[in-house]
């Protein structure tokens, strides 16, 4: 049922796209979506969070036991092959999180948190690499983390909207470069240059 949701928001939108459409497009009665989820807004809630719990599946996968900028730039690369691999659930999370913004939307929380859950994640690879001193230690954690989430929402809504007007793979490079540049230690930058 929440493929057939995603593959009608992607066709008709959020407006437009309605419990009985989806348990029609999923092959069961009308009112199913109905019972299972309670109401639209409902079905989208959970909608967005069986997308980020397969995100963050897919970034765990990929970053493990990494922390600091590595985590960082793992994470840059793992969410470009997310969005090539998976276009429709990047897509589809955008129109929620989009949605999400007007004040009276009804999973107006579920993004927040998945959000607040996201930069918390980068926080705390910064606040390790800054322990074992690989990033520098004047580094707010907070700060950070928030610009890296704003870079990839902004990345990801250019991409979705125009891909042919972004070169996704190149600003991932430019921007782990950016992030090395400005987030290394001293002491890891001489190491690094010794290898």
């Amino acid at each position: 049922m929440l493929d057939a949701a995603i593959e009608l928001i992607l066709k008709h939108g959020i407006e437009k796209t309605t419990l009985q459409s989806i348990g029609e497009q999923a092959g069961y009665s009308r009112g199913l979506a109905t019972y299972r989820f309670g109401s639209k807004a409902g079905l989208l809630d959970e909608v967005c969070k069986a997308i980020s719990r397969r995100w963050l599946d897919f970034l765990n996968e990929r970053v493990g036991g990494q922390i600091g900028i590595d985590a960082m730039c793992t994470a840059l690369d793992s969410f470009f092959e997310f969005i090539s691999q998976y276009p429709s659930d990047a897509q589809v999370l955008q129109i929620l999180y989009g949605g999400a913004a007007s004040p009276t939307s009804e999973f107006r929380q579920t993004s927040a948190n998945i959000h607040k859950s996201q930069m918390d994640d980068v926080a705390d690879w910064v606040t390790a690499g800054v322990s074992t001193g690989r990033i520098r230690d004047d580094a707010d954690p907070k700060s950070v983390a928030t610009q890296y989430i704003a870079y990839i929402s902004g990345m990801t809504y250019l991409w979705l909207i125009n891909p042919s007007s972004v070169d996704f793979r190149k600003a991932n490079d430019d921007m782990k470069t950016h992030l090395r540049l400005s987030l290394q230690s001293d002491s890891e930058k001489i190491a690094r240059n010794t290898k």
